[in-house]
C-alpha cells in the first residue's frame, strides 16, 4: 500500500515560493487565465495541449442567463459614457465600432438564449528544473498574449489555485475572483481537445492520428484533383534522427503508391526495400557489385525536356544539363579538382561527344545506351592530346593533371563508372540498392549516389502516370558544399510536377542544406515541397531546420522531445502533431527490413 501511495502522490509540496510549487523533484507553476477575447474559433487553444509539460484544467459552472446580460449591458453603458467623453475622433470611432459589435453580440445571445457559465481556466506547467520552467512560462505567456489571452501566476495563491482544480477540496475563495461569465458558444471554442483530422479524398494513406485522436488520411497527389492552399505539388520531405520512425513513414507512403498503381523509383541506402519490391515483381538493382550487375554510364544523356521545350528551341539544354551534371560529378569524385582542370575535362568531353555524332542539335530520342561514350573514350581523347604536346607548357601541365584524375576511373574504379549502362529495369517498382556503396570512400560514394540520382530521375519523366521518387540519405548530395549537385536536386524538385512525379526526400542532417555555399539551393529544395514530416531531431538539427522552414517556439521544443513515431506534419497550410501508426500486417509487408 505504501508503495502504491508513493507512486501516485508526491512526497511533499512546497509552497514557500510565491509563484511556484515544488513537488518532490518537479517544479510547477499554475497560470490562471483572467482575460479572454470576445470571439474565438473552434480549437482556439488546441495547440497548447501539444506542448510538453503543459496541462489545461477547465471548470465551468452554470449561471443564469440574466447574469451575463446584466454584465454585458453594464459594459455597454460604460462604453457609451467613454464615447461621449472621448475628444479624439479616432479613438471615438474605435469605441463606436466596439459598441456596435457588442450590441450585435448581445442580440445574437438573446435570440439563441445560449446557456451561460462561470468559466475558469488554469494552465499547469511542470518541468524537471527551475530554469526550464521559467523558459516554458515565458514561451507560453507569449503564445497566450498573441491569442489575446491574459494569464498570470497568482502570487502567494498557488496553493489555493491548486486546491481549486482538485475535486476532493471544497470550493476555494479565489474562485469567486477568477471566474468569467461566458456564453456556451464562446466556451465551446475554448475547449482545447478537438479532432484536427485530415481526410483527403481519393487514394490516401492512413498515415496515423493527430494527438486529439483524429485520423490523418493523406493523399500525396491531391493537387491533381483539388485546389488547396499550399498543396501545389506532391513533393514531401521527411526528417528525423536514426530510429525516429522516418523509414516506417516512407514505407507506408510507398505501400499506398503500390496499391494505387503508381510507378516507384527508390534509392535505398540500407537495402530495406528489396523484399517489398520483390513481393510485387519489382526490380532490385545492386549497384555495389557494379559492372554487368549494375553500372550507370555518367556520359549517358538525360532527356529532361518535353516536346514543347524542344519546339521552343530549348533542345540544346539537354546536352548543356548533361555537361553541368558531369562537372558536378567530378566535384563529388574529387572535391579538390582545380577549375582549369575541370574546364578542360568538359572541353574534351564535348570533343569526345562529337566523335560519337553528339552535339547541341542532336535528337537524343533515337539514342540507346550503346550510343554514348564512356570514360575509356574520354581518356583516349586526353591521351591523344598529350601525345601531340611535345613541349612542356602550361597547357600540357593541365592536361597531365587531368590525365591523373581520369586514369583511376578507367582502371580500379571501372566497375562503378566505366562502361555502357548495364541496367534495364522493366517493372514499375525499381529499387537501387546502394548499401555497399555507403561504406566506400566518401568521395566515391558521393559520386556514385549522384550518378544514381541522375539515372533514377530519368525513369520519372513519363507524365502519363504518377511516379514516386524516394531519395534516402539526400543530405549526402549537398555535403561538401557542391553547388552544382545541390542545384541538380533543386531542379528535380522544381520540375517534378511537370512529370506528375512526387518526391520523398529523406534526411537526418538538415545541416547539410544550410551552409552558405548551398543555402540558396537548400531553401529551394524545401520551398518546393508541399509536405514536411519532421520527426525527432537533436537540438542543433532543429536550429538548422529553422533556417529552411518556419517553426514556432513550441514546435522547436516539441521536436526535440518527440519519441519514436511522433512527428510534426506540415500539410500545405495545416500543421499538426501526429503519431505515425503501422499495423503488424503492414510491418510484415515491409519485409525483413521492417521499419523504425
Amino acid at each position: 500500500m505504501s508503495f502504491f501511495k508513493s507512486e501516485v502522490a508526491p512526497k511533499g509540496l512546497d509552497f514557500t515560493n510565491s509563484s511556484m510549487i515544488v513537488a518532490s523533484d518537479k517544479y510547477m507553476t499554475i497560470l490562471s487565465v483572467v482575460g479572454y477575447p470576445r470571439y474565438v474559433g473552434v480549437g482556439f487553444l488546441s495547440n497548447i495541449t501539444n506542448m510538453p509539460g503543459v496541462k489545461i484544467v477547465i471548470k465551468h459552472i452554470p449561471v443564469p442567463f440574466s447574469t451575463l446580460t446584466k454584465m454585458l449591458n453594464k459594459e455597454l453603458a460604460s462604453m457609451k459614457i467613454r464615447y461621449q467623453e472621448e475628444k479624439d475622433a479616432t479613438y471615438q470611432e474605435s469605441i463606436r465600432q466596439d459598441y456596435e459589435t457588442l450590441e450585435s453580440f448581445i442580440q445574437q445571445l438573446a435570440a439563441a438564449q445560449s446557456k451561460t457559465f462561470d468559466f475558469q481556466m488554469h494552465i499547469v506547467i511542470s518541468s524537471d528544473s527551475k530554469e526550464d520552467l521559467d523558459l516554458k512560462k515565458v514561451q507560453i505567456k507569449n503564445y497566450l498574449d498573441a491569442m489575446q489571452l491574459k494569464a498570470l501566476p497568482l502570487r502567494f495563491e498557488q496553493e489555493q489555485v491548486l486546491k481549486s482544480i482538485i475535486p476532493v477540496f471544497p470550493r476555494q475563495e479565489i474562485e469567486e475572483r477568477i471566474g468569467t461569465i461566458m456564453p456556451s458558444p464562446t466556451m465551446a471554442g475554448m475547449y482545447p481537445y478537438i479532432f484536427d483530422s485530415i481526410k483527403d479524398p481519393g487514394p490516401s494513406v492512413l498515415l496515423g492520428t493527430d494527438f486529439s485522436g483524429g485520423v490523418v488520411m493523406f493523399n500525396q497527389f491531391l493537387y491533381q484533383t483539388r485546389k488547396e492552399h499550399n498543396r501545389v505539388n506532391a513533393n514531401m520531405i521527411i526528417l528525423g534522427t536514426s530510429g525516429s520512425g522516418k523509414s516506417t513513414a516512407a514505407k507506408l507512403m510507398l505501400r499506398t503508391a503500390i496499391r494505387n498503381g503508381y510507378k516507384i523509383v527508390a534509392i535505398d541506402p540500407e537495402n530495406e526495400l528489396k523484399e517489398m519490391a520483390e513481393s510485387v515483381g519489382g526490380d532490385t538493382i545492386d549497384l555495389g557489385k557494379g559492372g554487368e550487375f549494375g553500372l550507370i554510364n555518367p556520359f549517358e544523356v538525360l532527356i529532361d525536356a518535353d516536346e514543347d521545350e524542344i519546339r521552343q528551341g530549348l533542345g540544346y539544354t539537354v546536352l548543356t544539363k548533361t555537361l553541368q551534371f558531369l562537372k558536378a560529378f567530378m566535384k563529388y569524385y574529387d572535391p579538390s579538382i582545380e577549375e582549369d582542370v575541370l574546364n578542360l575535362f568538359i572541353e574534351l568531353t564535348q570533343e569526345t561527344y562529337q566523335r560519337f555524332g553528339i552535339g547541341f542539335n542532336t535528337d537524343f530520342s533515337q539514342f540507346t545506351s550503346a550510343n554514348y561514350p564512356t570514360f575509356d573514350d574520354v581518356y583516349t581523347t586526353i591521351k591523344g592530346k598529350l601525345t601531340s604536346m611535345t613541349d612542356m607548357t602550361h597547357e600540357r601541365d593541365i592536361m597531365e593533371r587531368l590525365e591523373l584524375k581520369i586514369r583511376p576511373l578507367t582502371n580500379e574504379l571501372r566497375f562503378y563508372f566505366n562502361g555502357k549502362t548495364t541496367i534495364a529495369p522493366r517493372s514499375n517498382f525499381i529499387v537501387f540498392n546502394i548499401r555497399e556503396l555507403m561504406n566506400t570512400d566518401v568521395n566515391i560514394r558521393n559520386a556514385l549516389l549522384f550518378n544514381v540520382l541522375k539515372y533514377a530521375w530519368s525513369l520519372c519523366l513519363d507524365a502519363s502516370q504518377n511516379t514516386v521518387l524516394m531519395v534516402d540519405e539526400a543530405h549526402v548530395l549537398l555535403s561538401g558544399g557542391n553547388v552544382l549537385g545541390a542545384d541538380f536536386l533543386a531542379q528535380i524538385q522544381r520540375r517534378s510536377r511537370k512529370y506528375n512525379t512526387g518526391n520523398i526526400i529523406i534526411t537526418q542532417q538538415p545541416s547539410d542544406f544550410t551552409p552558405q555555399a548551398v543555402i540558396t539551393q537548400g531553401k529551394a529544395i524545401f520551398d518546393n515541397a508541399s509536405y514536411y514530416l519532421v520527426m525527432g531531431l537533436k537540438k542543433q538539427a532543429v536550429e538548422d531546420l529553422s533556417l529552411l522552414i518556419d517553426l514556432n517556439d513550441n514546435e522547436r521544443e516539441s521536436i526535440k522531445r518527440y519519441s519514436q513515431g511522433e512527428a510534426l506534419f506540415v500539410c500545405g497550410s495545416r500543421r499538426m502533431r501526429i503519431r505515425v501508426i503501422v499495423t503488424p500486417e503492414e510491418l510484415d509487408s515491409f519485409g525483413s527490413g521492417g521499419g523504425l
